[in-house]
């Protein structure tokens, strides 16, 4: 009786995957990496709030309403909110997306804080420091909230931060009468700069 002949074993050897499967593995990966991305920051917004900004400088230099400083940021501060949220309802609508998904409601929750603490803080100490001390806290919370919604957003979003927190750094140790300047070229030149990036590189 004649042995058997051997069982072949199937190869080891894995299949390659086609350039197709590949690419489309990249899509998925990508996918779930913008999904984690808040990218309907507004590039109009963006210009329009350095716009308002740079309106509410202007009134201020005029003679009859430098005193009334505080009022005119803080109107304009409202204006630019409104305006900035108009934008980001427009093009949220535009890429399909809402601002009630988690990626948006974590950029929300991450610079209102920074909001409350100037509105709290400016309340309680607007008579007890100097106009630069304000104009530096105003810069460096808005920008630390700023930076920390670049870990949900576009790149352009923290280096936006990051600037102003250094204007506002420097803001502590100029004289008041720099104020209106330094808020122009932060509120004011820093949101265009930011709003014109984005428009470029992402849209709306």
């Amino acid at each position: 009786m004649s042995a058997s002949a051997p069982r072949r074993t199937k190869s080891a050897t894995p299949t390659p995957i086609g350039a197709s499967a590949l690419e489309n593995l990249r899509y998925i990966r990508e996918t779930i990496a913008a999904a984690g991305t808040f990218t309907t920051v507004p590039g109009k917004g963006c210009i329009a709030m350095g716009i308002t900004a740079l309106v509410a400088s202007g009134l201020e230099s005029m003679p009859g309403l430098a005193s009334s400083w505080l009022p005119i940021w803080v109107g304009a501060a409202l204006m630019a909110c409104a305006v900035a949220l108009y934008f980001m309802e427009e093009k949220a609508k535009a890429q399909g997306l809402s601002l009630r998904r988690a990626v948006a409601r974590r950029f929300f929750m991450t610079l209102v804080p920074a909001f409350v603490a100037g509105g709290v803080l400016t309340a309680a100490l607007v008579h007890e420091i100097g106009r630069n001390s304000i104009t530096g806290m105003w810069l460096l919370l808005y920008g630390s909230g700023l930076a920390a919604c670049g870990v949900f957003a576009v790149p352009a979003v923290l280096v936006a931060g990051l600037a102003f927190m250094a204007l506002g750094t420097v803001a502590l140790g100029l004289p008041a009468s720099w104020s209106p300047a330094i808020l122009a070229l932060g509120f004011g030149g820093v949101h265009i700069a930011l709003g014109v990036i984005i428009l470029r590189d992402h849209g709306g």
